[in-house]
This record gives C-alpha cells, structure tokens and sequence, in this order.
C-alpha cells in the first residue's frame, strides 16, 4: 500500500513538475508576470515567495498550476500588474509559447525518460518467460500467478519462445492449460483458462512478460528515444478517436484512484516498469492538455489564434467565463472517471 502510495505521488508530482515547468520559464521568458507556481490543489501546506511568484505545495497532490497574469480574467488583482506584462497584451507568440511549452514539456519528460532507459538498460527486442505484471482480477490472478514467476512450460510443452507462448494462449479461449511455473527456485503446477476478450476477439490470462533488453549506443538510443515518444503520442489520438467513435466507452477511462492503481501495480514490477509509466502518463497529460476545449492548453490556443485571426481581442471576461464552464464540465467528468474507479475496486471479480 504505502508502495503504491509513494509510487503515485512521484509520478503525479514528476509529470506536474515538467508540464507546470513548462509554462513557468515561457511565461518568464516573454515577460509575463508569474503569481505562482503550485503542485496540487486545495489548500497551502508549504508556500514561500521569492521576488513577484509564490511557490506553493497544496493539500491534494494531483497535477498543479502556474497562475499568470491577466489569463484568469481578475481585473481587480491584474490592477498591481504593469499592462505590458499580462498574458492577453502579449503577442499571439509568447501567448502560444507559453501555453504550448507545458503540454511541450510533457513530451520531453518522456522522450528524455526513454533515451535514459535505452541508453543504461537497452531497447526491448523479445519477451522473456517471467511475468512482470498481473492484472487485478484476471484468469492469472485467480490461479496465483505472481510477477517473478517463470514460465517454463505449457501442456507439458516447454516455453522456448515467448511469442508463440502467448500466440497459444490467445488461441485457447475458455480451454483449460496446464502451466508449469518456476517460482524462486521452486515448480508450481497450475490450471488457467484464457478469457476471451470480447474486443479483441482472444484469450487473455491477464499477464505481461518482461521484455529482453539488448544494449545500444547513446545515438541509437536517441533515435529510439524519439521514435517511441512519437509511437506513444500516435497511441494516445487513436484512443482519443476511438473514443469519440464510441469505440472505447468513458468508463473504460481511469481517474486519479484508476492511475493511483495501475501505478502501484508498475512500482511492484519494479523501477524500469514504473518508469516506463511515468513516461506514458506524461504523453497522455500532454496530448489531453492539447485538445481544442475550454481550459485546457489548448483551448488557450485556440482562442489566442481567433484573436490573431480576427486582430482585435476578445472580450477577456467572456474568455474567463468559458474557461471556467470547461473546467467545471472536466472537474465533472473527473468525478464520473472517479466513481468508476471506485466501483471497479469494489465489484464482484
């Protein structure tokens, strides 16, 4: 528990840094005043001021914000600020700058994630025999698979290839397997019976094998490095659409108790696979922060580019008021994504 707790914390606290970050130097750099940086949400548990920002850790540790001026719509407190310096007297330039440097940010967390891995670990090229990770309530699960467990044969047929291994347990949807598993030393016999995912048409046990790590030099790693950044950012647009298609449905979606979850589960797998994580989840952060809605990044973005379009601004109040209504619409659907999690923890398995 408190492994999982942990875990999460660093991770959240990791991809809130890069992307808040992100948005802080831009800001800084086009001479936007910044009032503050802060992690998390509710209420200041640790805050100090250092020249015009307050740096701030609140009570909830769930993302966090930079608060810039004239972006909120406050007149009154924009009042101390030089008109020169607020976000909506800025050129559409440092506008977009420094809104697109966090979801920008994101993604070189990632890549920078990846190329550290790729270089001192190496690129994954096979799968080995030994589990990483079990899904809560799967076939694996209910038998006592466990990650560290080797699979050494299958219907009294050893495991030479992992692919083929996995090739034969997607083809044995609702038919008994006899797996033979080494457990520290130890053989196990096991009964498992793949369940047929009704999407993907196959058996699934409900485990994933550990990659094969083979050693490349610091120039291949950065090839690969920005090769799965860009995989992982094509990754998330495909389920963005399938979601609007209706292919993927909302309550398939993970709130913060999914994602503390799932994060718990990487860290028991151990640094590499928590990491690897860590880098997904800042490409989705990133990506999401980019769509065109109403406060997100790049809703920002969007209206920045039909001032630019029509060049006269925009009436900030009304600007403020959308924003505000798109964020009470995504603190809405953060709630549903939530009580489906809740739900998911306490259903029958």
């Amino acid at each position: 528990m408190l492994t999982s707790l942990f875990a999460f914390l660093f991770v959240f606290t990791a991809v809130a840094l890069a992307h808040e970050f992100g948005h802080f130097i831009a800001a800084k750099r086009s001479g936007i005043r910044v009032y503050e940086f802060a992690l998390g949400f509710g209420p200041k548990l640790l805050s100090f001021k250092r020249g015009e920002t307050v740096y701030a850790i609140n009570l909830i540790p769930v993302l966090g914000y930079v608060k810039l001026a004239g972006m909120e719509g406050d007149e009154e407190e924009d009042l101390t600020c030089p008109e020169d310096r607020k976000y909506y007297n800025k050129p559409f330039k440092d506008k977009f700058l420094a809104v697109f440097s966090g979801p920008l940010m994101n993604l070189v967390l990632s890549f920078l994630i990846l190329f550290f891995i790729y270089t001192l670990v190496g690129v994954p090229k096979d799968l080995s025999p030994v589990i990483d990770k079990v899904k809560p309530g799967s076939a694996a699960e209910k038998v006592g698979l466990k990650p560290g467990d080797r699979l050494v044969s299958i219907n009294g047929a050893k495991v030479a290839s992992m692919s083929k291994a996995i090739d034969l347990i997607h083809a044995s949807s609702g038919r008994k397997l006899a797996l033979l598993i080494d457990r520290s030393g130890h053989l196990l016999s096991m009964t498992a019976v793949p369940q047929l995912d009704p999407k993907l048409k196959i058996g699934l046990l409900g485990f994933t094998p550990k990659p094969l790590y083979v050693r490349v030099n610091v120039f291949e790693a950065l090839y690969f490095g920005a090769q799965q950044t860009l995989a992982m950012v094509a990754l998330m647009f495909i389920i963005l659409w399938q979601l609007l298609a209706g292919a993927v449905s909302v309550r398939e979606l993970a709130g913060p108790v999914g994602i503390a979850q799932v994060t718990g589960q990487y860290a028991q797998s151990g640094a590499l696979s928590l990491f690897h994580f860590l880098a997904f989840l800042s490409i989705n952060i990133g990506v999401i922060n980019l769509l065109p809605l109403p406060a997100l990044d790049g809703g920002h973005i969007v209206f920045a580019v039909i001032e630019l379009v029509r060049r006269k601004p925009l009436d900030r109040k009304l600007e403020a008021r959308i924003h505000q209504w798109g964020l009470v619409v995504f603190l809405a659907l953060m709630a549903l994504v939530t009580f489906n999690d809740i739900l998911r923890i306490f259903r029958p398995k």
